[in-house]
């Protein structure tokens, strides 16, 4: 019974090793990360997800775009529709066109999301959209070793 439970909580929360530099600072390479929730994400959590582009392959970014808004980056600041948030890693983030991103809304189901190291981030800049089902999970504040 005890390898069942135990088997199940690994299967349920499983553990990460960060592999390279698109979130640094926050998170190191070689860092283990758990997964503890299943929920919908919000602004700002990080979550692992499979990349449209990699489907087995697995990527650890920050949520920064919710379903149903609009959202910009001007001059290193984040705006939600049309409003200023605060994102402590906004000033690393470059002016670009958002295209879609700006004028739509995001649809039901999506996000966007984006690395905490911008400058190398391979995020939704580059591939658009994920969906909620490419999100494994959020992933537990602080790291465990």
């Amino acid at each position: 019974m005890f390898f069942g439970i135990f088997r199940t909580y690994h299967w349920a929360y499983p553990k990460y090793f960060v592999s390279g530099e698109s979130m640094f600072p926050t998170y190191k390479e070689e860092e283990v990360i758990q997964i503890i929730s299943h929920g919908r994400p919000e602004r700002f959590d990080v979550v692992v997800l499979r990349p449209p582009e990699n489907p087995e392959g697995r990527y650890l970014k920050r949520v920064i775009g919710l379903p149903g808004e609009r959202i910009d980056y001007r001059g290193g600041k984040l705006f939600v529709n049309k409003k200023e948030v605060a994102d402590p890693f906004g000033k690393e983030t470059e002016d670009f066109n958002w295209g879609e991103f700006s004028i739509d809304p995001i649809s039901e189901g999506y996000y966007f999301i984006l690395g905490d190291n911008r400058s190398v981030s391979q995020d939704s800049r580059h591939f658009g959209l994920i969906t909620r089902r490419q999100i494994l999970g959020i992933v537990k504040e602080g790291n465990t070793k």
